[in-house]
């Protein structure tokens, strides 16, 4: 039994793949779609999460050869924490704005899952956010939610 589930392991792959594209097609539902002459905001990720569920789904049922695919070891399990970083990130950005969220999101990847030392993790996180601000802020203005780190450093406008 234990043999059995070990060799059709791989195909959780393509299961959580599926997930994350059905997820994504509920979510861009809830969005307005529009026409292909007239697309909304919700039409374009709505073609991908199909596409990457059409995809995923084909994947689960036509793949045969567990060989193909990498096995899941301790590293596997650090680049999922890393996009659970990133999800975590998305949600301070949400909350606090850019400064501090790419912050403590550089600075935890590059100590904890790259095992820098605290030097080089504080020095690559504090240029790579000013660099962010720079480019995003500065030199494109990309909107951004109410920062307040921006808002000390370069006034009331952030």
């Amino acid at each position: 039994m234990r043999r059995r589930v070990r060799t059709h392991a791989y195909r959780l792959n393509s299961l959580v793949i599926a997930l994350v594209g059905v997820g994504a097609a509920v979510y861009a539902l809830s969005l307005p779609i529009g026409t292909l002459a007239q697309p909304g905001s919700g039409l374009w990720p709505l073609v991908v999460s199909v596409v990457l569920t059409l995809s995923a789904l084909a994947l689960l049922v036509a793949e045969r050869d567990p060989d193909d695919y990498e096995p899941m070891v301790v590293r596997t399990f650090i680049a999922l924490a890393g996009f659970a970083l990133l999800a975590l990130f998305i949600l301070g950005f949400q909350l606090m704005g850019l400064t501090i969220p790419s912050l403590l999101l550089v600075f935890v990847w590059m100590r904890w899952l790259a095992r820098e030392s605290w030097t080089v993790s504080s020095l690559v996180a504090v240029i790579s956010t000013i660099v962010f601000v720079v480019v995003f802020v500065v030199l494109l203005g990309v909107p951004m939610p109410k920062d307040p780190v921006l808002s000390l450093l370069i006034g009331g406008r952030f």
